[in-house]
């Protein structure tokens, strides 16, 4: 137990003396080898994911929100005209804008669920567990 202690404070001296002492400029053959291992590393390593636009989430908040709003307006209205039909065509563009959505929040595709009630709520509520509104 005691050469562990001893380990340490000898570890702990060590980067201390590290911290003092002025460090030797790199030798020539160690800059060339760090340039080639910098090259190397930039071909295996993966681009940066850039953030996604703060104002094109907005933007997609609020056309969900337009949408949100028309399902709800053909759902209650008492006479429309075709209302099957334009309640399918705007279930089908807010499906869309829901998996562009997801996709921009970085939440995975439920590829196990089929396009429909049971997608559409799980992803509201991904969005909305991410902090998403509209």
């Amino acid at each position: 137990m005691e050469w562990i202690a001893l380990l340490l404070l000898f570890l702990g001296l060590c980067g201390l003396l590290s911290l003092v002492l002025p460090q030797p400029p790199p030798s020539r053959w160690r800059r060339r080898l760090g340039k080639s291992a910098d090259r190397l590393a930039r071909r295996f390593r993966h681009p940066p994911v850039p953030a996604p636009d703060p104002f094109d989430t907005l933007r997609l908040q609020t056309r969900l929100g337009h949408l949100a709003g028309e399902i709800q307006r053909i759902e209650t209205a008492p006479r429309v005209y075709a209302r099957a039909h334009r309640l399918m065509a705007v279930e089908a563009a807010y499906d869309d804008l829901l998996d562009e959505a997801c996709r921009l929040a970085g939440i995975p595709a439920g590829a196990d669920l089929e396009r429909g009630e049971q997608k559409r709520r799980h992803e509201e509520q991904e969005l909305a567990a991410r902090g998403w509104s509209w």
